[in-house]
């Protein structure tokens, strides 16, 4: 009896020894990856987010006062020398990290002073205050270049050979200045206010239809950017709130990949999510019977429209679209152009719930990180612990796993060693 007790506990302890650290690393899987964040990043999260921001602006800086200050002069004259009104302003607004405490004393006093209503204005007024004319005339320069790229009214078309250019950027994956400045030329926006936008880059059915036949005949035709756009079209049908939001999206994909400032982890990842929403086996036969007998252009137009929404999959938009409203969400927080910039170091839905986070957490800082640091700026973003369903029962297993590896261990212990038992001297009479 005693041997298969002993037997029984052998096989216990050691498989809590193997159980325990899977549950351990899967707990801790949990707690920290992107997979547990929230749709809306939670008041503790941006807090710590932005504290972890503020530090790592600090540490940016030299430590001399005057080294601090030329330093801060010199990447704010940067990002407005390559006419980034973002980064440049996200910079002005970390002047409290990054300059010594007397320029700091009197930037707070500065600021006080200043007639803005939101906070961030007045600091960033008053840091410029800090910085030479020739700054100041730099940034008037910077913002009339990004009024034009951010707020222009007419609807660019998007033809069959800036298609054809998007296919040769996915095959090629190069970048240069040329075909950059060459996209982002072409982003056009209609706007009412800073915090209502819309970022149009999709064209009309015409072009999509054109497009479509030229995927069908083998062409080098991008079907990532294809598909950006007809998942764009179609939400512009429609007439619900998250029509918008997913039109303001694509076009912000859609200018990314066609201006090369996306990841090729995030590209292989973005077509997978089209895939699922738009898969070519629903696809291919649909356009294929839309476009195999002639008709007129408004009929054509309407047989490939017909077609792609038969091809759409539910549940795949779904899980589409919970990206979507990330992208957005950045693109109104800081603006379309920013949102590019912080989309190049994103590989996977976790990194782009970072990014949502360090833009609600610092708006325009999130672009001066970015700039600044690289993907390095991704670990900036703390969710802390969100403590779901599926966590806490990890957390219980592995507490029973513990207490039941404690328990094996004492029983153990108790069988094997025995401790000597006191003798008792015989008394005599």
């Amino acid at each position: 009896m005693d041997k298969t007790s002993g037997w029984m506990q052998a096989v216990v302890f050691n498989s809590l020894l193997i159980l325990m650290p899977v549950i351990a690393a899967q707990s801790l899987a949990a707690a920290f990856s992107g997979s547990t964040f929230s749709e809306s990043p939670g008041i503790e999260a941006i807090d710590t987010t932005r504290r972890n921001m503020d530090e790592a602006f600090a540490s940016f800086a030299p430590r001399s006062a005057g080294d601090k200050y030329k330093f801060w002069h010199d990447v704010v004259e940067r990002e407005l020398n390559d006419m980034d009104v973002a980064a440049a302003r996200g910079f002005l607004l970390a002047a409290p990290q990054m300059l010594d405490r007397e320029s700091v004393r009197e930037l707070e006093a500065d600021s006080n002073g200043v007639r803005l209503e939101r906070a961030d204005d007045r600091l960033a007024a008053a840091a410029l205050r800090k910085l030479p004319l020739d700054i100041g005339l730099k940034l008037e320069e910077a913002q009339v270049s990004a009024r034009i790229r951010d707020s222009g009214i007419e609807l660019t078309p998007v033809t069959e050979a800036s298609e054809t250019s998007d296919a040769a950027t996915g095959q090629k994956g190069e970048t240069s200045a040329d075909a950059e400045a060459e996209a982002d030329s072409e982003i056009s926006v209609s706007t009412n206010s800073r915090n209502n936008r819309h970022f149009l880059l999709l064209g009309t059915f015409a072009d999509l239809a054109n497009n479509s036949e030229r995927w069908l005949d083998g062409d080098r035709v991008d079907i990532l950017t294809l598909k950006i756009t007809a998942i764009g079209l179609l939400e512009a049908e429609a007439t619900n709130g998250l029509s918008d939001t997913n039109i303001r999206a694509a076009s912000i994909l859609k200018s990314a990949r066609r201006a090369r400032r996306m990841t090729p982890e995030f590209t292989a990842y973005l077509k997978e999510r089209l895939n699922d929403a738009l898969p070519d086996s629903k696809l291919r036969p649909a356009l294929e019977d839309a476009l195999g007998e002639l008709a007129t252009t408004n009929v054509r137009e309407d047989r490939v429209q017909a077609a792609f929404m038969e091809s759409l999959d539910t549940h795949g938009l779904e899980k589409l679209e919970a990206d979507l409203v990330q992208i957005d969400r950045i693109g109104m927080l800081t603006s379309p152009s920013a949102a590019i910039t912080l989309l190049e170091p994103v590989k996977d839905t976790a990194d782009l719930r970072r990014v949502r986070l360090l833009t609600e957490a610092g708006g325009d800082r999130a672009v001066a990180l970015v700039k600044q640091d690289g993907p390095d700026a991704l670990r900036i973003a703390d969710t802390g612990i969100k403590w779901t369903r599926e966590l806490m029962l990890q957390v219980m297993g592995l507490t029973a796993s513990g207490l039941a590896l404690f328990y094996v261990m004492i029983a153990t212990f108790r069988r094997n060693v025995r401790l000597p038992k006191k003798r008792v001297e015989p008394t005599g009479i």
